[in-house]
């Protein structure tokens, strides 16, 4: 699914005009980021926990310089799922089996 296909399903839903879902959308994701940025993290209930860590420095090997090289340490996104979510997608699995 891509985003003009989410912004017509939720305009659908939210029976508002695609041009205000596409804004709406925008500034809620902007907002995201933002909290995001000062390494605050939040939960969306039934969903889940977005929330930012810092990847440690590391070793790993360059196949085209043919050696090992340290990587350095850098901030990245993670996401735990709430039970809820885990449960549904669970009994989507076992319906289509």
């Amino acid at each position: 699914m891509n985003n003009s296909e989410v912004i017509k399903r939720l305009s659908e839903r939210l029976v508002l005009p695609e041009r205000e879902t596409k804004r709406l959308l925008k500034h809620s994701t902007e907002m995201l980021q933002k909290i995001l940025d000062r390494d605050i993290s939040f939960t969306i209930p039934g969903f889940g926990t977005l929330g930012t860590h810092l990847q440690p420095e590391r070793k790993a090997y360059s196949p085209y310089h043919k050696r090992f090289m340290m990587l350095p340490q850098k901030r990245v996104v993670n996401f735990h799922p709430s039970s809820v979510l885990k449960g549904h997608v669970k009994a989507r699995r076992t319906d289509n089996e």
